[in-house]
């Protein structure tokens, strides 16, 4: 493990490969099976499907994969999980939820043998699963003899807009769940806050400490397990446009109560980065995992602003994007469409009409008749001139302004570049830039850019600056 680093892919697989007692402090906030798929929204006055960009999808169903960690389980006695997996299958059955639980499973499994004796882990969820979450942590973290592992379950309060529900409660709170790794010995700075008397009277008990402010007179006292800490609003600074973005007080709280300088803190479902940001400002040391190059991106580029971070598993090089192509192709295709600027991957990742990513321009084209839209389609093993014409019509019947089509190495093909040239020239704001255009994975580990119009930032949505290597 390398720390003041990210991590690109499943974090089941890079946590198998980290040594024992490793980590002081993990922080995650999973998906939390909210049956919401969380996309990102390029343009709002053509807000239809092809607006959607995959962030994460958190909608959970029993399939093969689900099928094949349940029979691990029930087989695998000696596992933490075991006898909570089998019970709950008793209650649930075959589900969306108990696939969901068997996937938190193996993987806080993992964070408890990374975690140090000292350590502890805070599980941010809602109240869809965490009452069995809680059921899986109390398998995973208590030991026969050994004093209770559970510390508190913290409840986040905040305010949000949106229309009142008519048959339920409104729901603002979310669920934290605290345990420490080793009851006794589990790192714990206390925190305090302000508890307020009557107004501006006087408790005047002796040997207590009473202060007094423009809301009256109170005593410093130990935080409490309910916390009221604002949301991200529209117009926060912090706002990045994460779907599930968390605030940074938020993190503050958790990296200063339960971790100290120089103490490695692990988010294995890292997101947009809050707790990377804040245990870096803290002066924690951090290691963030995310299965989205996408999520990865928006770290390094609107979170830490440091492109000079490490991101392992993200290709480096030719050699390593080839492999990519070649192992995980979906991964590849979703890295190499947010290679150009302003391009976000597909919802879809088949049946898609040869699109694999899309773009909105900042401005509208000259041409009467085409839309503020750019679309990718990328090729990781051999291209084919018939594909290439296929997306060609795609972009065409779709009156996109722009397409380009992504290769992992050039294409040399005189017949492919005559077809793309055939497709003639478009104009935007003046300026003239090729309808369809080939570009490469070589091209950009060459610090080659293709020709490119400004763009809308598919985070902020707004304009974005030319990008220049």
């Amino acid at each position: 493990m390398q720390t003041d680093a990210l991590y690109y892919g499943d974090c089941l697989d890079w946590m198998g490969q980290w040594d024992d007692q490793s980590v002081d402090l993990i922080y995650l906030d999973p998906p939390f099976n909210s049956k919401a798929n969380y996309n990102q929204l390029y343009h709002t006055e053509e807000a239809d499907d092809e607006a959607q960009y995959r962030a994460f999808t958190d909608t959970w169903t029993w399939d093969e994969a689900a099928r094949n960690r349940l029979d691990m389980y029930e087989n695998a006695h000696g596992r933490k999980a075991h006898d909570a997996i089998v019970g709950l299958k008793r209650i649930l059955g075959p589900s969306g939820m108990l696939s969901y639980l068997t996937y938190m499973a193996e993987r806080l499994e993992q964070m408890h043998r990374l975690l140090k004796d000292t350590g502890s882990i805070y599980l941010h969820c809602d109240p869809t699963a965490s009452h069995y979450l809680k059921i899986l942590m109390d398998s995973i973290y208590t030991t026969q003899g050994r004093e209770g592992a559970f510390r508190n379950e913290i409840v986040w309060c905040y305010k949000s807009g949106g229309a009142s529900p008519k048959k339920h409660f409104s729901k603002k709170h979310d669920v934290i769940l605290c345990y420490a790794k080793s009851g006794g010995k589990c790192r714990y700075n206390q925190q305090l806050e302000k508890s307020y008397n009557r107004g501006f009277r006087r408790y005047g008990f002796k040997g207590v400490k009473e202060f007094c402010d423009d809301k009256g007179w109170y005593t410093m006292v130990g935080m409490k397990d309910y916390w009221n800490i604002d949301m991200i609003g529209r117009t926060s600074k912090e706002r990045l446009g994460y779907p599930t973005q968390k605030p940074e007080a938020l993190l503050e709280r958790i990296i200063k109560a339960s971790s100290d300088e120089g103490d490695i803190v692990l988010d294995p479902f890292c997101g947009c980065g809050t707790a990377a940001a804040v245990s870096r400002k803290m002066k924690r040391q951090f290691v963030g995992i995310d299965i989205s190059s996408f999520a990865i991106d928006l770290v390094l580029e609107k979170k830490l602003k440091d492109k000079s971070i490490p991101a392992y598993g993200i290709p480096q090089d030719f050699r390593s994007a080839e492999k990519l192509a070649k192992e995980k192709p979906f991964d590849f295709e979703t890295w190499a469409v947010t290679r150009l600027p302003g391009f976000k991957a597909n919802t879809k990742q088949v049946a898609d009409g040869g699109v694999d990513g899309r773009g909105r321009l900042a401005d509208k084209p000259d041409d009467v008749g085409l839309r503020k839209l750019a679309l990718a389609q990328v090729k990781g093993g051999r291209y084919s001139l018939s594909g290439l014409r296929d997306f060609i019509g795609v972009t065409q019947s779709k009156s996109a302004a722009l397409g380009y089509y992504v290769t992992l190495a050039p294409i040399t093909s005189r017949a492919a570049k005559r077809n793309v040239l055939d497709t003639g020239r478009v104009s935007i704001s003046g300026s003239s830039f090729p309808r369809m255009q080939l570009w490469s994975i070589d091209d950009y580990f060459n610090k080659s850019l293709p020709r490119l119009p400004l763009m809308t930032d598919p985070y902020t949505g707004k304009r974005m600056l030319p990008q220049l290597f």
